[in-house]
């Protein structure tokens, strides 16, 4: 029931983790079962000899007599003094009856030095357990005293019948994998929890198959409105001193409502969200961690966060969810791939640069091998069309210009990509030039990565030996006008929606994107962030060091105000635009956004110059 193998593969990080390792572990832990209120062990007690994995139960930890952070099922403790060899800087306690994996220490640190996700995910747990200054629990009480309970995802319902046999029940709530039934005796509803069979059943000794469901069920069910506000939630839990309340929506019970789904909408951080990916088991799942994700951006960008991470955050996010949607959909379609492939991101995701204005913009590549009972041809197709229905029901918004896996122009063979990029660069022009701005930034996301790499060098070697198609992109990036007029004023939109405003992203951002990306290509680099770019050239001579930064500063200035200008428009209920007005500026940010605008015309000269563009304009 345990089954150790299976729970790993199914928790992060432990799912990055080679097979034989997971075997490894799974054959070397201790398994140990601790009752409510029992202690695992105390604040200043020796260095720890394990990691402990909750596989079923909760735990708090304490320090200094308060809450310090509250654990569940797939959660891991200990680890700080495991990596520091230190005595314990906090106290666990099980809250509720709990069951723990404990790894031998010596494995632990084999792990983390051999694997480097593995490595990464603790060591960023203990970096940020060390920049707390104030370690506690913080629910934000007034974003809670706002909040209707039908705002949070709620766990499905399941229904008995007070008749069934207890072990019925069980079994049902193993295939559900919830925690919980619902138990209909008559016009009456009561609730099972595992605690109940546990407590009622298993610690007496009794047979489950000799039990009915009402026998052990609570009535009658406390429940609460789906308008009801989360904080009014709180206090009904606390009065009654439950877990779980039933939540009603035209009088129909919807969903239960748990503490750790408060906990879990307190959580939005980027470790929490790709763990919580890595568990959906559906389109729903992720639909609702989608939904968060832009939530959690615009509370960043608010705060001042970095754009440059948060573009990296977004695209983070992103590509888990997508990777996650290949495992869903591959499950959909009950079949799977014949061949080798790998979904590829494109534009600003594929930089990793994403705005709150996004929408799709992906690619597929497959190796094409013959096949006697099935064409990988038709296989994509069916695939590539529901996993791109997936990501709309998900909340990624179609892309205008068709570039999505759906659409038989982005998904190919590696052989038919390399035609394709080469007829590209043979003929420059029309569709051609949009096409090849959106694809050569190119990022693999799941899948083969020797398909994407065998791709991205014929690439860099194509364009490279091709001075007169690198001049041609480079003639793209400095046809863009900064809005600045005559007398350095904004040249702004004089009439329509956007009146007395400009777009940011055609006069800024675009053309020190694919200017950047022209050099880029031509000196070979392979990354295809702006800002990694931009470091590699300055790296390489291609650029000074002086302009390197100029150019670092402006581009994140830039983003830094499309990303803002973006997260107002949201929180004002409307569609985030690339549009900014210059009069909402201070005079200092316009003062500075000028001067960035003469670093954008600075790079196209030197485009210019280094392209020899008279020939082109």
């Amino acid at each position: 029931m345990l089954d150790p193998e299976r729970f790993f593969k199914e928790v992060y990080p432990f799912d990055r983790l080679p097979e034989e390792e997971i075997k490894r572990i799974s054959s070397n832990l201790l398994v140990r079962y601790y009752s409510k209120g029992e202690t695992i062990f105390t604040e200043g007690s020796p260095p720890l000899e394990f990691l402990y994995v909750i596989r079923k139960g909760a735990v708090v930890l304490k320090r200094d007599r308060q809450n310090v952070d509250y654990l569940h099922e797939g959660d891991s403790f200990g680890y700080v003094s495991l990596l520091g060899n230190t005595a314990s800087s906090s106290t666990a306690v099980a809250t509720e009856d709990t069951i723990l994996f404990m790894i031998p220490k010596p494995i632990f640190l084999r792990l983390v030095k051999d694997h480097e996700d593995f490595r990464n995910f603790y060591t960023n747990k203990l970096v940020n357990r060390i920049r707390k200054e104030k370690p506690t629990i913080r629910i934000g009480f007034e974003r809670l005293a706002n909040l209707p309970v039908r705002k949070i995802k709620l766990s499905p319902p399941l229904f008995v019948e007070g008749k069934e046999s207890l072990s019925e029940v069980i079994l049902k709530m193993v295939r559900e994998g919830l925690t919980f039934a619902f138990v209909r005796d008559g016009d009456v509803v009561g609730i099972i929890t595992e605690r109940d069979i546990i407590r009622k059943v298993l610690a007496e000794g009794q047979d489950p198959k000799q039990k009915k469901a009402k026998d052990i069920a609570s009535f009658p069910l406390i429940e609460i409105d789906a308008d009801t506000l989360l904080f009014d939630a709180l206090l009904l839990m606390a009065k009654h001193n439950i877990r779980r309340l039933a939540v009603r929506d035209k009088g129909k019970i919807v969903g239960v409502l748990e503490d750790r789904d408060i906990i879990s909408y307190e959580s939005k951080n980027l470790l929490f969200l790709i763990k919580d990916i890595g568990r959906a088991k559906s389109i729903e799942d992720l639909a609702y961690t989608y939904s968060l994700v832009f939530q959690v951006a615009v509370e960043y960008i608010t705060e001042g966060a970095d754009p440059e991470l948060v573009g990296r955050y977004i695209s983070e996010i992103n590509d888990k969810i997508m990777q996650r949607v290949v495992f869903l959909t591959i499950k959909e379609m009950g079949a799977e791939p014949p061949t080798a492939f790998g979904i590829l991101v494109l534009g600003s995701e594929g930089r990793k640069e994403q705005s709150l204005k996004t929408d799709q913009d992906n690619a597929l590549i497959y190796e094409d091998r013959p096949m006697l009972d099935i064409s990988p041809k038709k296989y994509f197709e069916e695939f590539s069309d529901r996993y791109t229905k997936n990501l709309l029901k998900i909340g990624f918004p179609p892309c205008p210009g068709g570039v999505m896996l759906s659409n038989p122009v982005w998904r190919k063979s590696l052989e038919g990509w390399i035609k394709q990029v080469d007829m590209w660069i043979e003929n420059p022009k029309g569709q051609h030039t949009l096409n090849v701005s959106i694809f050569f930034d190119f990022r693999g996301v799941f899948g083969s990565p020797s398909l994407v790499e065998e791709l991205r060098e014929h690439v860099l070697k194509k364009v490279s030996d091709n001075p007169v198609f690198l001049a041609f992109l480079a003639s793209q990036a400095v046809r863009f006008r900064v809005p600045l007029g005559f007398f350095r004023g904004f040249v702004v939109e004089k009439s329509g929606e956007h009146k007395g405003e400009f777009d940011i992203k055609a006069g800024g951002v675009l053309p020190i994107v694919q200017g950047v990306r022209v050099l880029a290509l031509e000196h070979k680099i392979k990354s295809t962030n702006t800002f990694e770019r931009i470091r590699e050239l300055s790296s390489k001579g291609v650029i000074s060091e002086r302009f390197s930064r100029d150019l670092e500063d402006a581009y994140k200035f830039l983003m830094g105000l499309r990303l803002k200008f973006q997260a107002q428009e949201i929180i004002k209920g409307k569609e985030p635009t690339n549009y900014i007005n210059p009069q909402a500026l201070s005079r200092a940010e316009r003062s500075v956004l000028k001067d960035v605008f003469g670093i954008v015309e600075e790079l196209q000269n030197l485009l210019r110059h280094r392209y020899q563009l008279r020939y082109f304009m």
